[in-house]
C-alpha cells in the first residue's frame, strides 16, 4: 500500500509538472509589442497587432501602431486583468487615431502537449462622437523551421479579398500541428456601400485581406516596415489606374499576395468603430474534431464570451482573497487601479532568446588590481575598464577592449517599461519577483530559475540582458556591452528569501501542506493549482531550491573575490574583515550600483567603501544562510553566519558616523591620504535599515527613524526623496537619483518600517508612526498620478509628486500593491 502510495504521488506529481511547464509556454511574452503573443522556444510562433486611422490622411497612416512607443504619445495603455497563465485583458486609447483598442486573451486549455489553445478578441471604438475607419492588422511569424500556409482559396485577382472566416494551417517541432483562425464578429459590414468601389480595380473593404511574406530567421519582428511597404506600393499601383481619384481609405489596404516560401502571414481588416473580431489558435495534438469547426463552435464568438467572462470573475476572486484590498476598505476604483498595477509586471514579463556582447578582456587580469575607473570629464555617463591614471606599465600591458557574442541565452523574465527598457535587468528583477511570486509562487520561481541560469562559473550574471537582435535595436551602443568585472545589486536573493519564507508559512508541521489541503477540490489544470505547485510537496521545494542555491551562493562569492574594498588605508578600523567596492564607476556614475548619479567620491578612488554594496552582501549572506538552514547544510550556515558578522563590524565601525548619525560612503583624502567619509544624506545613508540589518534595540535605528521623518531631508507628502533637500547636489545635473521618489525604495522603507514595529524595542512605536504616513503618502501619490495622466511612472518628483521620465513604467513601481496589501 505505502508503494502504491508513493507511485500514484510520482504520477501526480509528473502529471502538475507537465501541466505546470504547458500552462507558460505560450504568453503574451512580447512586451514590447501593444499586444504580441510567443512561445517559449528558440524557434517561436509569434504574433503581433498593429492598427491606423485610414480616413485622416497619409501622415495617420505612417504612424502605424505596433511597437510601444512613448512618441506614439497614446493617452493609456495598461492591463486591467493579467494572471499570467491563461487570460489577460487590455485597453489602449488612442486619440491621435481616435479609437480605444481592447485586447482580451484568454487560453481555454491550460495543459495540453503543445501548450493548449487560445484566443485573443481584438474591438474598438472611437474616443469621440465620430465614426471612425481603422485598418487593423494582426499577423503570425515562424521564426525558424516548420511550415504555415493559407487554407482559403487564393484571391487570384489579389483585390477581392476573403469574405468570411480565415484559416492557416501550420506545423513546427515545437508545436506539431496547428490551426489559427480570424473570424469576424457577424455583424454586417457596409464600407463597400459608403464608399463605393470603381468595377473590379479597387479592393472590396468589407473583406479580409492576406498577404504572405517569406520572412528570414530573427526577422519577424521587422515586419511592420515590410507590410507599411507593400501597402504604399499596393496604393501606388491602384492610383495609377486612375479611377477618379478614389478615397485614400480605398488605397491603403493590404495587397492579396503571397510569396513562396511565406512563414509570415498578414491579415488586415478594415474597420468601421465598433468592431470586433476574434483570432484563435488550435492544437490538433489535443483534438479529434475538425479545427476549422472547434474554432468556430468554441473559441470564438459567444463560446470566447463566456470564456472572457469567467476568467475575469476568477481573476477578481482570486486577487481580493491574495491581496485582502476590499477588506482593507479600498475603494473599487482604488483596487481597480492595485489590478493594474500587479497585470501590468506581468504582462510585461517576456521571453527572450540570442546572443549577449560580453567584453572578458580584463577577466583574470592582474585579479588585485583595484584601478577600475576612468576620468569621466565630460560625463557621458559611459562605462569604463580599468585604468591606472597613466602608468606606462600598466598600459602596455593592459588587455585591448575585446568585445564578442556570447551564447545564444534564454530568459524568461519580468520587465521594468514595455516603451523603454523591454528586456531583463538583474537590479529590477528581484523588486518584481517580490510581486510576482506574492500572485503566483511557480511563476516566480521559474523566472528566479531562468536568471540563475545564467549565472556563469565565475559567479558572474550580466546586469542588462540584451539579447538577440531585436532586444538591442532598443539600446544605444554604448550600453550593449557587458563586462564580467562589473556588478549589480544582486536583488534576486530578494525573490529567494521569500519564497523560503513561504516554505515555512505554508507547512505547519514536517510533512504536512495546509495549502495541499485547501488544493484538493481543484482541477490540476488551474492556474491557482499550477500557481503552488512547489509548495504542494516541501521535498518539491526543497529539490527546487538546491537547484538554485548552488548557483547564488557561487555569485556570493564572486561579489567577495571581485568587489572587495582595500583596507589598507590610514584611519580604517583593523577589527574590520571586509569591505566592498562597485567596480566601473565614473567621476559622476555608479551604474553597476544601479543608484546611477547618486553623489559618490569626486574624484572617484580606488580607497572608496560603498556602503550599499556591503549592506546588499549582508543580506546575501543572511538569506543564503536562510537557504542553508532549509537544505539542512550547516558548514554553509557557520560560514555565511562568521561573514554576516564581520560585514555587520564593517558597517559599524567603519561607515557609521556618529556626529551625522547616518552610514556614509568612503574614500582617501587626497592631500592627507587618510580614509574620510563621503557625506550626502540619502538613500545609502539608510540602507542597512532598508535590508533590515539593525537591531531593533540598536540606537542607530532611532538616527534613521528621525532622517526619515524630517521633512528638511527625505520626508515628502509623495514618499522618500532619494536625497536630502539640505543636500547642495538635490535636484542637481540629471537629477535622476538626487531627489526622486523611487517606489523600490519606498518599498524597502515600509517593509523595514513595518518589520521594526513589529519587533520588541524602544523605537517600535516611533517606526509604527512613520510607517503609516509613508504607506499613505506613497499610495496616494502614484494613485493620484496615475488618475490623472494613466500612466505609471519611474519615479516621482519630492517636489511636487508628478510622475517622471518613463511611461508606462509597469516595474517596480507596481511595488504599490504590496504597499496596499501591506504584503513585505
Amino acid at each position: 500500500m505505502r508503494l502504491y502510495n508513493l507511485l500514484i504521488n510520482i504520477i501526480i506529481v509528473s502529471f502538475i509538472k507537465c501541466s505546470q511547464n504547458s500552462s507558460l509556454f505560450w504568453g503574451t511574452y512580447r512586451p514590447n509589442l501593444y499586444f504580441g503573443t510567443k512561445t517559449r522556444s528558440q524557434n517561436p510562433l509569434l504574433t503581433g497587432l498593429m492598427w491606423t486611422s485610414v480616413n485622416n490622411g497619409y501622415e495617420k497612416f505612417v504612424q502605424m501602431r505596433h511597437e510601444c512607443d512613448q512618441n506614439d504619445k497614446l493617452d493609456h495603455y495598461a492591463w486591467n486583468k493579467h494572471n499570467g497563465r491563461n487570460f489577460a485583458s487590455q485597453t489602449l486609447k488612442d486619440s491621435n487615431h481616435n479609437v480605444q483598442i481592447s485586447t482580451e486573451f484568454v487560453k481555454s486549455l491550460v495543459t495540453g502537449e503543445h501548450g493548449g489553445d487560445w484566443s485573443v478578441r481584438i474591438s474598438g471604438k472611437s474616443l469621440t462622437e465620430e465614426e471612425n475607419i481603422i485598418n487593423v492588422i494582426f499577423y503570425f511569424g515562424l521564426d525558424g523551421e516548420g511550415t504555415l500556409k493559407l487554407e482559403n482559396e487564393p484571391d487570384i485577382g489579389g483585390n477581392t479579398g476573403y469574405d468570411g472566416p480565415v484559416f492557416f494551417n501550420g506545423k513546427t517541432k515545437d508545436l506539431g500541428k496547428f490551426t489559427i483562425g480570424v473570424v469576424d464578429s457577424g455583424e454586417e459590414r457596409d464600407l463597400d456601400e459608403i464608399i463605393p468601389t470603381v468595377g473590379n480595380v479597387l479592393p472590396k473593404l468589407d473583406n479580409t485581406h492576406v498577404l504572405g511574406l517569406a520572412t528570414a530567421k530573427d526577422e519577424v519582428w521587422k515586419v511592420k516596415k515590410q507590410i507599411q511597404t507593400k501597402i504604399v506600393e499596393n496604393a501606388n499601383f491602384l492610383h495609377s489606374k486612375k479611377h477618379n481619384n478614389p478615397p485614400l481609405v480605398r488605397l491603403l489596404v493590404l495587397p492579396n499576395k503571397i510569396d513562396s516560401g511565406s512563414k509570415t502571414f498578414v491579415v488586415s481588416k478594415t474597420l468601421k468603430t465598433p468592431f470586433q473580431f476574434d483570432v484563435s489558435f488550435v492544437s490538433e495534438s489535443i483534438h479529434q474534431e475538425n479545427l476549422q469547426d472547434y474554432i468556430l463552435k468554441k473559441m470564438t464568438g459567444e463560446k470566447l464570451t463566456e470564456l472572457i467572462s469567467k476568467n475575469s470573475v476568477k481573476f477578481d476572486e482570486r486577487f481580493e482573497n491574495t491581496f485582502g484590498l476590499q477588506e482593507k476598505g479600498y475603494n473599487e476604483e482604488e483596487i481597480a487601479f492595485s489590478k493594474t498595477l500587479m497585470s501590468n509586471l506581468i504582462g510585461g514579463i517576456g521571453y527572450f532568446h540570442g546572443k549577449a556582447i560580453v567584453d572578458r578582456g580584463l577577466e583574470g587580469f592582474d585579479a588585485d588590481e583595484p584601478i577600475d575607473f576612468v576620468d569621466d570629464d565630460d560625463d557621458d555617463g559611459g562605462e569604463d575598464f580599468f585604468d591606472d591614471g597613466g602608468s606606462d606599465d600598466y598600459s602596455a600591458n593592459r588587455p585591448k577592449v575585446d568585445p564578442k557574442e556570447e551564447g545564444p541565452f534564454s530568459l524568461f523574465t519580468a520587465t521594468p517599461s514595455r516603451p523603454f527598457f523591454p528586456r531583463g535587468f538583474l537590479w529590477d528583477e528581484g523588486f518584481h519577483q517580490l510581486l510576482v511570486g506574492s500572485w503566483d509562487n511557480d511563476l516566480s520561481l521559474d523566472i528566479l530559475k531562468h536568471w540563475s541560469d545564467l549565472i556563469d562559473s565565475n559567479g558572474w550574471v550580466a546586469r542588462e540582458q540584451i539579447l538577440g537582435d531585436e532586444a538591442r535595436s532598443k539600446v544605444p551602443k554604448e550600453f550593449q556591452v557587458q563586462y564580467p568585472h562589473f556588478a549589480n545589486p544582486p536583488t534576486l536573493i530578494l525573490a529567494l528569501k521569500k519564497f523560503v519564507e513561504r516554505i515555512a508559512t505554508t507547512y505547519s508541521a514536517e510533512g504536512s501542506s495546509y495549502l495541499f489541503e485547501s488544493m484538493k477540490v481543484i482541477s490540476q489544470d488551474d492556474p491557482l493549482y499550477l500557481a503552488n505547485y512547489h509548495l504542494l510537496d516541501r521535498n518539491l521545494a526543497d529539490e527546487y531550491l538546491r537547484t538554485v542555491y548552488s548557483n547564488f551562493r557561487r555569485q556570493y562569492f564572486w561579489f567577495k573575490s571581485t568587489q572587495w574594498g582595500d583596507l589598507n588605508y590610514s584611519g580604517r578600523s583593523n577589527n574590520c574583515k571586509l569591505a566592498f567596492r562597485w567596480r566601473g564607476r565614473s567621476d559622476q556614475h555608479t551604474l553597476t550600483s544601479g543608484l546611477d548619479d547618486y553623489p559618490r567620491a569626486s574624484p572617484p578612488h580606488a580607497g572608496e567603501l560603498h556602503v550599499d554594496l556591503l549592506s546588499w552582501v549582508g543580506f546575501f549572506a543572511k538569506t543564503l544562510r536562510s537557504c542553508a538552514i532549509e537544505l539542512g547544510l550547516q558548514e554553509d550556515v557557520r560560514e555565511y553566519e562568521n561573514d554576516y558578522k564581520e560585514m555587520l563590524i564593517s558597517l559599524n565601525e567603519l561607515h557609521w558616523d556618529s556626529k551625522e548619525e547616518g552610514f556614509f560612503d568612503l574614500t582617501i583624502d587626497e592631500v592627507t591620504q587618510q580614509s574620510k567619509k563621503i557625506i550626502h544624506k540619502g538613500y545609502i545613508t539608510i540602507f542597512p535599515f532598508l535590508l533590515q540589518l539593525l537591531d531593533a534595540n540598536d540606537s542607530k535605528l532611532d538616527s534613521l527613524l528621525n532622517l526619515i521623518k524630517d521633512p528638511k531631508h527625505l520626508w515628502t507628502d509623495f514618499g522618500l526623496a532619494s536625497l536630502s533637500k539640505s543636500d547642495k547636489l538635490f535636484g542637481t545635473s540629471e537629477n535622476y537619483w538626487r531627489g526622486p521618489v523611487w517606489i523600490n525604495i519606498n518599498y524597502l522603507a515600509c517593509s523595514a518600517l513595518h518589520y521594526y514595529s513589529n519587533q520588541e524595542g524602544p523605537y517600535r512605536m516611533k517606526a509604527m508612526e512613520i510607517y503609516k504616513s509613508l504607506r499613505v503618502n506613497v499610495v496616494n501619490n502614484v494613485f493620484k498620478v496615475f488618475k490623472e495622466t494613466g500612466f505609471m511612472w519611474e519615479q516621482y518628483s519630492a517636489n511636487d509628486g508628478k510622475g517622471k521620465r518613463s511611461h508606462p513604467f509597469t516595474g517596480w513601481t507596481s511595488l504599490v500593491t504590496l504597499i496596499m496589501a501591506e504584503k513585505y
